[in-house]
């Protein structure tokens, strides 16, 4: 047996030797130890890059709906028993089936019948002489009939000169001179009259229209003027409509129930280093005491802006869980309670659901069951809605929170899954206290699709011109978003309420938009309510559909 030559022959020589070789083995393991880590950290970093590309280009390309739909073989959670489900589903018998009194309109047609009240223009459209002739025998041909077919033709609006005539009345004994008085303008000395105001402020808060694109729409029509008119015209406007805003800023802080969520805008501010910095835009939504939204500008995203604005207010506001809610709320010394959005909460497990498939699944299935309570208690009592909170939410929540707190202690915070087990952690006490109220609604979502209306328009008009601007565009969304609460003619509305307002002696309770629309039901946009009901009912098909097809999972003998 041969020795190697380079091994030590004598024992302090392999001593020495062996302290060598273990102090090395040491650092290895001490550099593969760290590497572990290293890849580990990447790990994490690589899969939380994942979830943020994929969040991306769903944003950017896919669908952004948050419907849960459970897979195959997702079972209830908390059920007695959770096995694979059967795949057949229930057929609903007509005691479980919903009418849905609504006709559908044709599609391609529009109306089966063109209404009656637009103007008709006949159009003849008939043979020339020389082929009112007979082929066969020579003979003229006699008209027997005719057939007709009506096509909706648009021309573009047409603007008028309304000239006002004030005749003179004198007394032939030199007495004096009588005349009627000039009828109020919306601009004082100006050369509008209240028919425009209103179409300028429509198609500007209601239909997103930019002031530079009204100026296109008026040249087609012959009328030129400049965006420096226009925005006069928005100004004098927002002057009158003041105190009837005002009104609804009170009636809603009269209440002890409101909604609250806010959108930034940009402010053009000479004074700043690019020209241009942030600004809010805070909208307050009111419930069935005082169905209005209000609208307050702020020039920074800062907490005195809702507290100015709620400095009377003494109730509960739905919001969402940002930070400056909570120096809001809690600086309040108990006045105003935060009652949390269950829908951003429910929206950070939608998140995770890449990254984390079925302990996302798990979370939202049980934000469903929490929905369908509610859908279920939609049409209830606000008394009863209480009982079936207290009687079925109130478990399925301690049930959450179960899993949460069984959950959080291993889920690694920088994943999806972490941030919303955290989130819903921290906010639980206002997420929940919804079910103390049957009227608090579990989320924020009226009040987020009440603000849509203003980001639709913010990606037209761009920004805000100054910062004396951002109040009086507050005044003109604050009745405009509050009119189309109630589904009305925006124009018609403004077009009365301006020159009521500007002849003064009026009640400004009788200009609310409820009850300007009980007493101009004309004006009321019908085929809106229509839509929302055939999409609820539809909605609720599906649910309930939904429900059955759970409840019989279930009960199937193949179950467990």
């Amino acid at each position: 047996m041969s020795m190697d030559a380079s091994l030590p022959d004598d024992l302090a020589a392999c001593q020495s030797e062996l302290v060598t070789t273990r102090s090395e083995l040491v650092h290895v393991e001490h550099v593969l130890a760290e590497t572990a880590s290293m890849c580990e950290q990447q790990r994490e970093e690589l899969d939380r890059l994942k979830v943020e590309l994929e969040l991306l280009q769903r944003f950017r390309f896919g669908r952004r709906s948050e419907r849960f739909v459970e897979s195959p073989g997702q079972g209830r959670l908390f059920n007695e028993s959770d096995a694979e489900a059967t795949t057949d589903s229930p057929r609903l018998d007509e005691s479980q089936q919903e009418e849905i009194s609504y006709r559908r309109r044709r599609r391609g047609h529009g109306w089966n019948k063109l209404p009656d009240h637009l103007p008709r223009q006949e159009v003849l459209v008939d043979l020339p002489e020389s082929e009112r002739q007979c082929p066969s025998c020579g003979e003229s041909m006699q008209r027997i009939g005719e057939d007709r077919s009506e096509r909706v033709d648009v021309i573009p609006a047409r603007v008028l000169v309304k000239v006002i005539v004030r005749p003179k009345y004198a007394c032939r004994h030199q007495h004096g001179i009588r005349q009627a008085e000039t009828p109020p303008s919306p601009v004082p000395g100006g050369r509008f009259d209240f028919g425009f105001m209103a179409q300028v402020v429509t198609s500007k808060t209601a239909d997103h229209l930019p002031l530079y694109r009204q100026q296109d729409i008026l040249a087609r029509s012959g009328l030129t003027l400049s965006r420096a008119t226009l925005c006069e015209i928005m100004a004098n406007a927002a002057t009158l409509l003041e105190p009837l805003a005002a009104i609804i800023r009170r009636r809603l802080l009269a209440t002890d129930l409101l909604g609250a969520d806010d959108t930034p805008v940009r402010l053009l501010d000479r004074s700043h280093p690019e020209g241009v910095r942030l600004a809010r835009f805070w909208l307050v939504r009111g419930f069935d005491e005082a169905p209005y939204n209000a609208f307050h500008f702020h020039e920074s995203r800062g907490r005195d802006g809702p507290r100015e604005f709620l400095r009377e207010f003494r109730g509960v506001v739905k919001v969402d869980a940002y930070g400056v809610n909570d120096g809001v709320y809690l600086s309040s010394d108990g006045r105003i309670i935060a009652s949390c959005c269950m829908a951003h909460a429910r929206r950070k497990f939608d998140e995770a659901k890449s990254s984390h498939p079925r302990l996302a699944a798990e979370a939202l299935a049980l934000f469903q069951q929490l929905y369908d309570i509610e859908d279920r208690g939609r049409e209830f009592t606000n008394n009863d809605r209480y009982a079936l909170r207290q009687l079925e939410s109130v478990p399925l929540l301690n049930r959450l929170r179960g899993w949460l707190d069984e959950q959080g202690g291993h889920a690694l915070p920088k994943l999806k899954l972490g941030d919303a087990i955290r989130y819903a952690r921290n906010q639980w006490m206002p997420l929940v206290n919804y079910v103390e109220d049957g009227r608090r609604p579990i989320d924020n979502n009226a009040t987020e699709r009440d603000l849509r209306a203003m980001t639709l328009g913010r990606k037209a008009w761009l920004f805000i011109g100054s910062p004396e601007a951002g109040p009086r565009a507050a005044v003109l969304y604050t009745v405009v978003a509050s009119a189309a609460r109630h589904d009305l003619d925006i124009w018609a509305y403004l077009r009365d309420v301006l020159e009521r307002l500007a002849t003064g002696g009026v009640e400004l309770a009788v200009l609310l938009p409820d009850a300007w629309a009980k007493s101009h039901p004309e004006m009321v946009r019908v085929f809106r309510g229509h839509e929302r009901e055939s999409r609820a009912a539809a909605e609720r098909v599906r649910r309930n559909h939904r429900r059955l097809v759970a409840q019989a999972k279930a009960a199937s003998p193949d179950h467990g």
